[in-house]
């Protein structure tokens, strides 16, 4: 009798999450501090930083980044690699990773928390890259990754890892196809640049919850007089705007910029970031550089996700009954079947109700299968007040004879 009461406690218990987030810079390691990236010369050599949360969540969240700040000497080969790792509730390692024996003096990162069934973060590495490793003029190789987002319909992708090994830095990553099973994203270099590995994350998101700029290309002429390229002994910015659409320009929004690549001139040291982000009717950022680097080309990207901390997230296995319309008041969850829902303490007419994917939810108005049976197999919002006494959740696999198979 009291591990029954206990079963009604529990399974009476208000159910649904709503969406955490959080979102800060990290510096991995900072030029002139003596790090090993910097000073030293195997390869590879990494630095690992803990990144703590401000506040746990309630789930482990994904982790998407951006690479925020590159610095590396001129020596060939040269390279980075960004790696989040050890996702908990608390906090993740974010590493940064030398791939040549050349220092790398700096990298900032900005990290994004975030825990929504809207969003999806996938992240890819390849060495399988002949195209890009050998041969010159314009090359490109794409890489196929499933996601498990179905709604998927935007994406943005930011490079967190390459590895260059001849004449000037050339690499350029691209979303080229979202669909609900998969996103295409494509690897390109050109002249005579090599490449020895890609790495990159993608943020995917739904119409909702994303939106996503254009994978913008800031080119700078070697002919011309852009700060990017001929400039006094100083750093240069560059600010970019970009005009959102209307239903963008206010609510919840998280400004995103991601680099997707460079072309920087071979004898001189890499150092690029973006900085200044500001959202507000329209989103703008500067592209900076430092004043002993000329940059012919930046490749980048920018989003806004919707950190709606009033949505709400249902259990993805099993229905949740409420009392109320609009999923409030009382609730009861059912993962499998309550065979009198009386009995576990559930009187209540039922307002409204989740229904998981692929999933049919079967109530009946009399106990044990009998009186009238009505089958749902999506959300219901708000509902005629119904009151039933049996409640049972099937696959579609299972619905050969859905109801008796489980008797």
């Amino acid at each position: 009798m009291k591990i029954a009461v206990l079963i009604a406690i529990l399974s009476l218990a208000f159910c649904y999450r709503t969406p955490q987030f959080e979102a800060a810079q990290q510096v991995i390691v900072q030029y002139a501090a003596g790090h090993i990236l910097e000073a030293q010369a195997g390869v590879p050599r990494q630095v690992v930083v803990d990144v703590k949360f401000k506040k746990a969540f309630e789930i482990p969240p994904q982790v998407f980044i951006s690479a925020q700040l590159l610095d590396w000497s001129v020596g060939l080969p040269h390279g980075y690699m960004e790696r989040v790792s050890d996702i908990t509730t608390t906090g993740f390692k974010l590493s940064g990773v030398a791939v040549g024996p050349s220092p790398l003096y700096s990298l900032f990162v900005d990290w994004y928390a975030i825990y929504d069934p809207r969003i999806q973060v996938v992240t890819f590495e390849s060495t399988d890259v002949k195209e890009l490793k050998t041969g010159q003029g314009e090359r490109k190789v794409s890489f196929t990754i499933e996601h498990s987002l179905k709604d998927a319909t935007n994406a943005i992708v930011g490079l967190i890892g390459c590895k260059h090994l001849l004449t000037n830095p050339i690499v350029e990553v691209k979303v080229e196809q979202v669909t609900p099973k998969s996103v295409t994203v494509s690897a390109r270099t050109y002249w005579q640049a090599q490449l020895e590995f890609v790495r990159f994350n993608v943020l995917l998101g739904t119409d909702q919850s994303l939106w996503v700029s254009p994978a913008y290309v800031f080119y700078n002429d070697p002919a011309s007089s852009h700060p990017f390229v001929k400039r006094a002994p100083s750093a240069a910015e560059v600010q970019q705007t970009i005009e959102l659409p209307k239903v963008w320009q206010s609510g919840p929004r998280v400004p995103i910029v991601t680099l997707r690549g460079y072309d920087v001139e071979r004898a001189r040291n890499m150092r690029l970031a973006y900085n200044k982000v500001v959202l507000e009717s329209k989103l703008q950022y500067n592209l900076v550089t430092w004043w002993d680097t000329q940059m012919y080309g930046v490749f980048h990207q920018a989003a806004i996700f919707v950190a709606d901390t009033t949505y709400k997230i249902f259990d993805p296995d099993c229905a949740e009954l409420f009392s109320e319309c609009n999923f409030k008041g009382d609730s009861i969850t059912v993962c499998d079947r309550i065979p009198d829902l009386p009995g576990y303490g559930w009187s209540k007419p039922i307002r409204s109700l989740t229904v998981p994917v692929s999933r049919r939810l079967y109530l009946f108005n009399k106990e044990k299968y009998e009186g009238q049976r009505t089958s749902f197999i999506a959300n219901q919002q708000c509902m005629e007040s119904i009151t039933f006494s049996f409640a049972q959740l099937q696959s579609f696999e299972e619905e050969e004879h859905p109801v008796l198979a489980s008797q």
